[in-house]
């Protein structure tokens, strides 16, 4: 029952993280961004969401809700330790794999290069961002400004050729 239960809390967490986060997207919209929130990849896996910006790029989101503070009170960075991805003592290397086993799905459906990203809602994130094997984990705070600054000359038609590829090769995960 603890198990099962603890799966849930974690399930719950994780909507609310994803739902915090497409929040913070919506004002990309009218700059010409595609948002696809909850993408299936893979027989039964998704992606928190795929993102199309208006250049063509093409980045997938995994929004992670991690506690700040740890049970005895104690502070929980999230931090690049000896090359792999930590919250506080908590390894939490295999989110990276994950991300990038979710990357390379959405490429292959795509064609085209993806770029994964991290973003981390309620734990303090080690130099305001790193990255961990080509992933960019950073606060959620910082969300727009990165996303903003990594945009290119405008490619209107192929923004948009990708986020209807996407809308077919991606279906919504619900």
């Amino acid at each position: 029952m603890g198990r099962k239960r603890r799966h849930r809390e974690r399930c719950d967490a994780g909507s609310i993280g994803e739902k915090r986060t497409h929040a913070m997207l919506k004002p990309l919209l009218l700059e010409g961004w595609y948002i696809l929130p909850d993408r299936r990849v893979g027989r039964s896996a998704n992606v928190d969401h795929v993102l199309v910006g208006p250049d063509g790029q093409v980045f997938t989101l995994d929004t992670k809700l991690w506690s700040a503070r740890d049970e005895r009170g104690q502070p929980r960075v999230v931090q690049l330790k000896s090359g792999r991805l930590m919250h506080g003592e908590a390894d939490r290397d295999r989110q990276v794999d994950t991300a990038l086993w979710e990357t390379g799905e959405v490429s292959k459906a795509l064609g085209v290069q993806v770029t994964p990203l991290v973003v981390v809602h309620n734990a303090p994130v080690a130099g305001a961002g790193f990255h961990v094997r080509g992933v960019a984990v950073f606060p959620a705070d910082r969300l727009l400004e990165l996303l903003r600054g990594n945009v290119g000359r405008p490619n209107t038609r192929e923004a948009q050729r990708l986020a209807q590829l996407a809308e077919v090769r991606l279906p919504s995960h619900q």
